[in-house]
């Protein structure tokens, strides 16, 4: 998949946005996008990477996310994104 550059003018959190980014490059690399391989490639902390998630859903650019380490994170459509704050 390759990374929608739209991401930048959602006016996302910096932890959003980089997570968003570390998600694509995830995919491009042909890796299973987990919460497990993102947290092994994420260099923030735990609370930064929750944030960044919960934005991320909430902005419907991911599909909520199961507690589960191991099952894939999905990326929407840009269509489907919410712009507003």
């Amino acid at each position: 998949m390759e990374m929608d550059r739209a991401i930048f003018e959602l006016n996302a959190g910096v932890e959003a946005t980089s997570l968003y980014i570390l998600i694509c490059a995830l995919m491009d690399e042909g890796k299973a996008v987990t919460l497990e391989n993102v947290r092994r490639q994420w260099t923030g902390s735990d609370e930064s990477l929750s944030a960044g998630l919960e934005e991320l859903i909430r902005r419907g650019v991911l599909a909520p996310t199961p507690s589960d380490e191991q099952t894939p994170i999905k990326v929407q459509p840009t269509e489907s994104w919410n712009w507003k704050k």
